[in-house]
């Protein structure tokens, strides 16, 4: 299976949730290139590819959303 970024990322954030340890490795890495490459390689095992600028940009709005939250 093959998609669009967003797609393969909210795809992959259903198989993390629903895998205690896929979330705990993912978790417990600290070097945010370490867990940017981590990310594409479990979409890659999933056969949903992403690309580091996918990871990262998915990232930012991620912090983007959580600063825009604390502001209201």
């Amino acid at each position: 299976m093959t998609g669009s970024a967003s797609t393969n990322l909210e795809a992959l954030r259903q198989r993390v949730n629903g895998d205690p340890v896929l979330q705990a490795r993912l978790f417990a890495l600290t070097d945010v290139q370490e867990f940017v490459v981590a990310v594409c390689h479990a979409g890659g095992l999933f056969d949903l590819p992403l690309s580091d600028a996918d990871v990262q940009m998915a990232m930012r709005a991620g912090r983007q959303a959580w600063s825009d939250r604390k502001r209201s």
